[in-house]
């Protein structure tokens, strides 16, 4: 049958429908077959992958759990499999973007370059845009000066102009480093730039670009170079193998994995299967060792999310929690079932490093941070961390319900296995749910951890990913429960609502029998 229904298909639907707040094997199938049809991992990038796959490939594992079903495990090595083959290192030559173990990224996420060149064609200027997103939509206009060795240079972003004063133009410019309107002096913004002996012009009124970083390329900088003129021209954003997306991306298929080791009724059938996913997230795993780091405490270690000068704004820095909470997951799988001891390690510091992260507040309740704040305490100038953002010195920002479900997963993953996190420590990230996160019947989840900001029906879906969270408070269940009913979240179709899904059947299960 198509998703067209017919008009009895229909009726016998509805008929058939659950009662509200009642979650059946039936919706989730329904969900998965909407989503299954519309997949097209030739297509697909990484971002899909560690934003959409994941979370229904999470899906699946519950909906195993919750029914004893193999059918849903077949369906997410088949997924897998198919993920892993878009591999950056198992592309076609021509497709390929690294020989990295990874999946890149581009587009809206990573730093923009454009180059501009002299009249010879000899290139003179690297422009660089660091934004936080959306560098890809910022355009350039230069046009030499009267005089040699003078130019204007115009900036403008259709996403950008509605966020920032950002749309301006740069006269006068000169490539004459000797010149007081050198042009890296007028233009650059002294938060971006890592020689703490820059200097910029002395002139209030010649404000910083908010959105451009200039380099000068010219191994002869003559101060008569004339600069070829370009006419709107887009920056180009890099490519960057992103090894971010291993925890997120690998998360299932190693729980999967973890699952056929620890029991036997499933290996005849899937024990190749999770050899092979083992196989690659340990080939990812190994190279992203390059960029492991201990510290900054006694006994805690992070991953870079990429080496500094990579094409990230946050180069050269700890990766944030929710990255370093999903692959401690993975590290947690991978020692349980191959015994890998650097595996335990780094996923022991890291655990160690989420729970020095975690504060009490007035109500009993943990609160943490999307960077820990010992990561933001280190990202100075003068610790040549980053290139791109030498320093960031803003505060801890509690974290949100749907990043910081990625820690809190795997703080219980780690207490389940019996490390670092203990049983007050799981009540506490309980009450971060009941007392900070809850508002009530009729209302959406808070958007952050310590209670403050409004979610949405998007951000509530999350809050199925707390619920590990019932080993310690079964009304968290209950609270999800209320929420779905109250804003038909089980109406949404696509990964993360298909994940969460999976979650509410096998606690109602659990918990209720039904």
């Amino acid at each position: 049958m198509t998703w067209a229904m017919a008009p009895c298909a229909l009726m016998l639907a509805a008929l058939c429908a659950p009662s509200p707040g009642v979650f059946t094997p039936e919706r989730f199938d329904e969900i998965d077959a909407h989503i299954d049809a519309g997949r097209d991992f030739a297509a697909a990038t990484g971002d899909t992958f560690a934003w959409g796959e994941s979370y229904a490939m999470q899906g699946y594992v519950e909906m195993y759990l919750a029914t004893g079903e193999p059918d849903y495990l077949r369906r997410l090595v088949r997924v897998a499999d198919a993920i892993i083959a878009r591999r950056d290192d198992h592309l076609p030559a021509g497709e390929r973007r690294s020989d990295h173990p990874v999946w890149s990224i581009d587009g809206k996420f990573t730093v923009a370059t454009l180059t501009l060149l002299d009249d010879a064609g000899r290139p003179a200027i690297l422009l660089r845009s660091i934004r936080s997103g959306n560098n890809d939509t910022i355009t350039v206009t230069v046009a030499p000066g009267d005089q040699a060795g003078t130019f204007s240079l115009s900036q403008a972003s259709e996403y950008w102009g509605e966020h920032l004063d950002c749309h301006r133009t740069f006269a006068d410019l000169s490539l004459d480093p000797a010149a007081e309107r050198y042009f890296p002096r007028v233009i650059d913004n002294l938060d971006y730039v890592a020689d703490a002996d820059f200097t910029r012009i002395d002139d209030p009124e010649a404000r910083p670009s908010m959105l451009l970083v200039a380099l000068d390329l010219r191994e002869q900088r003559s101060p008569d170079t004339r600069l070829a003129p370009v006419q709107d021209a887009l920056l180009v954003p890099a490519s960057v193998p992103y090894w971010g997306y291993i925890g997120p991306i690998y998360g299932a298929m190693t729980r999967f994995a973890r699952l056929v080791h620890e029991r036997p009724e499933l290996q005849a059938e899937f024990a190749p299967a999770a050899e092979r996913l083992l196989a690659a997230a340990a080939e990812s795993l190994d190279g992203w060792e390059r960029l492991w780091r201990e510290g900054p405490g006694e006994g805690q270690g992070y991953y870079l999310s990429i080496e500094r000068g990579g094409g990230l704004w946050w180069d050269g820095v700890m990766a944030p929690m929710n990255y370093l909470g999903a692959v401690g997951q993975v590290l947690l799988d991978v020692h349980a079932c191959t015994g890998d001891a650097r595996a335990l390690d780094h996923a022991t510091r890291i655990a160690r490093l989420l729970r020095a992260d975690c504060t009490v507040d007035a109500g009993g309740a943990y609160v943490f941070n999307y960077w820990p704040a010992a990561a933001l305490a280190m990202w100075r100038r003068e610790n040549a961390l980053s290139l791109n953002t030498p320093e960031n010195r803003a505060s801890p920002s509690p974290d949100d319900l749907s990043h910081g479900a990625w820690s809190v997963e795997f703080a219980a993953h780690a207490w389940r296995d019996g490390m670092v996190f203990t049983d007050e420590d799981m009540a506490r990230f309980a009450l971060t749910f009941t007392r900070n996160l809850w508002r009530g019947p009729d209302q959406h989840l808070a958007l952050r951890v310590d209670g403050t900001r409004d979610g949405s029906a998007g951000s509530d879906l999350a809050g199925a990913r707390w619920l590990d969270l019932c080993a310690v408070d079964p009304t968290i269940f209950a609270m999800m429960r209320s929420t779905y009913v109250s804003f038909d979240l089980d109406r949404a179709m696509y990964g993360h609502a298909l994940g969460s899904y999976g979650r509410m059947v096998r606690r109602q299960r659990e918990l209720e029998g039904l």
